[in-house]
């Protein structure tokens, strides 16, 4: 279930992202280096947390793929000047630094996904309970 909303999720972020490449700008939004990997990160984060941590590879594969099938499009369906291969090397950058901040949000000694662990309990007589470390 957890994997199935993570696709649907996954898409529809996908599905906008393609929907906003094809929307025209002016030329100095297009200059700008740092929406693709604004643009990005969300992907990266997503495809570590479909794939899991230990296909990081597939998720930056998939990112890699996803930036260039946008720019190819670019190229082929908007006028000249949409689709550049610095915007590929930008989204991967984004992509990157998604995988890297949900591998370590996932990460199983992670301070910040510290779990609580129960302490060990021993019963002593008289029925109380001393919790040891």
């Amino acid at each position: 279930m957890k994997r199935m909303m993570l696709l649907c999720v996954n898409v529809a972020y996908l599905a906008l992202l393609v929907f906003a490449t094809f929307m025209p700008s002016s030329a100095s939004s297009r200059d700008q280096w740092f929406w693709p990997v604004i643009a990005f990160v969300p992907v990266g984060v997503l495809l570590l947390l479909m794939l899991g941590r230990r296909r990081w590879w597939a998720a930056f594969a998939f990112s890699l793929l996803m930036a260039v099938w946008i720019e190819a499009a670019q190229s082929v369906w908007m006028p000249t000047g949409y689709a550049k291969l610095s915007d590929v090397a930008w989204s991967c950058i984004g992509a990157i630094a998604g995988i890297a901040l949900a591998a370590m949000l996932t990460a199983p000694r992670s301070p910040l996904m510290r779990t609580h662990e129960s302490h060990r309990v021993i019963a002593q007589a008289g029925h109380r309970e001393i919790p040891q470390d």
